[in-house]
């Protein structure tokens, strides 16, 4: 799909502290390192004090500031969330926090491919509505010890954060090119709950677990690279940019060796570490945020450049794809971090 005048205004994320991962992460008794540590995490970022939807409204402020757009502005307010048991219904919720009297809200699932996904729709709304000003994209997760601590054991470890981003028509820093999408439902049996099972040391009122959070990513790497590649090589093609043409690679933060296999096997030919992999190793896998992260960290860095291309690789349980190309139009004028750092 290409996109005509849809633009990227302002980004804001918000961070939790960020903890060294805990025992038995680092494995002293056997001597030998973790899967999460293999993998490449180094830390989390860990939310004490704030519930995903108010971690997503905080980012979302600070898009409308870095974009310069009001809460009156927003025509669509489009929030990805994942297994919010705090806000069953967290859209009208960050509504009345961030958005205007004529401003709708809508939640969107797709796990960690939320994020990327709700770019895509925010899209759709401004292209269907041309008197549509602005749109609002938030996401935010958070992974409580006690239900998601185990996935350390299959390679990943869960962050918390929230993360925004204002799409307009034309004003923005960052032109929306082209964007993919691409679902493989016959995996979706790996996400199913599992009737009355809880786990080995596992309290049932911690959550129904599924079957891929007990056997990871890895037995599915094949149609996870075939994915992956039609993904990319679809925005690619329909932009007619050449992997070359791109500067920058934002994508979920699952592990190095996952984005090792699945890029490594792309038409981008990348490693993790030539990635948002080295930003998003220290915070965690914060879900649907990640990509979201990704770029509010790129856009205020104060190294891009006008003309500089940033391919979007997501994906999520389900499993879906969504790949993004955004051009840099004009140097972003905000270089000054929006998240939290550990230290505060």
């Amino acid at each position: 799909m290409l996109w005509q005048d849809i633009t990227i205004a302002g980004t804001g994320a918000w961070i939790p502290p960020i903890k060294p991962e805990r025992q038995p992460w680092g494995a002293p008794a056997t001597g030998k390192p973790s899967m999460a540590a293999l993998n490449g995490f180094t830390s989390s970022a860990v939310s004490a004090d704030h519930t995903p939807t108010q971690m997503a409204a905080r980012a979302g402020l600070k898009a409308l500031r870095h974009a310069d757009v009001t809460g009156a502005d927003l025509s669509l307010l489009v929030h990805a969330n994942f297994q919010d048991e705090d806000h069953y219904t967290p859209a009208p919720y960050l509504v009345r926090v961030l958005g205007g009297p004529d401003t709708n809200g809508i939640e969107l699932g797709a796990a960690s491919d939320g994020g990327a996904a709700a770019l895509v729709t925010a899209a759709d709304h401004l292209t269907a509505r041309p008197a549509a000003k602005a749109a609002l994209v938030t996401a935010a997760a958070r992974f409580p010890e006690e239900r998601w601590g185990h996935v350390r054991e299959i390679g990943y470890v869960a962050g918390d954060a929230g993360a925004a981003a204002v799409l307009t028509r034309g004003t923005g820093f960052a032109r929306l090119v082209a964007t993919s999408q691409v679902v493989e439902p016959r995996l979706e049996e790996l996400t199913r709950a599992r009737e009355g099972y809880a786990g080995a040391g596992r309290p049932a009122a911690t959550g129904r677990p599924f079957q891929i959070e007990e056997t990871g990513l890895m037995p599915h790497i094949d149609a996870l690279q075939r994915s992956t590649r039609r993904c990319v090589e679809n925005v690619l093609d329909e932009a007619d940019v050449k992997p070359a043409d791109i500067a920058h690679v934002a994508t979920i933060a699952i592990g190095s060796g996952v984005l090792d296999l699945v890029l490594g096997n792309s038409p981008l030919n990348l490693r993790s570490d030539e990635t948002s992999w080295t930003f998003g190793r220290h915070l965690g896998h914060a879900g649907p945020c990640d990509v979201l992260l990704a770029l509010d960290r790129a856009f205020r860095s104060g190294t891009l450049r006008a003309g500089e291309r940033i391919l979007v690789v997501s994906f999520g349980l389900g499993f879906r794809w969504t790949t993004a190309l955004i051009e840099i139009t004009r140097d972003p004028v905000d270089a000054a971090p929006s998240g939290r750092s550990h230290t505060e």
